[in-house]
């Protein structure tokens, strides 16, 4: 017997984590631009700035930008160019 959904007792919802990690150039930090935490609480997704550039329609992941992080850590400051995907 195949399983099929009505199989199981149990249904639940998926969760969906999205990361967009760099390093910061000054202390080598893994930052996930996402989570302010790491940026020294500023939003770069403001209106899901960020995520648009992820999936982008027009253009490539080479034109991907972030501009003025300051790392959590050392507070310096560095831009993002370009996309890994």
């Amino acid at each position: 017997m195949k399983p099929t959904l009505k199989t199981f007792s149990t249904t639940v919802r998926a969760h969906l984590d999205i990361e967009m990690l760099v390093n910061c150039p000054h202390c080598d930090y893994l930052i996930d631009l996402l989570n302010e935490g790491d940026t020294n609480r500023y939003c770069h997704n403001d209106d899901g700035y960020l995520i648009r550039q992820m999936f982008p329609k027009n253009s490539t992941h080479e034109d991907f930008e972030c501009e003025d992080i300051t790392c959590g850590i050392c507070k310096k400051k560095f831009n993002v160019r370009g996309l890994e995907w």
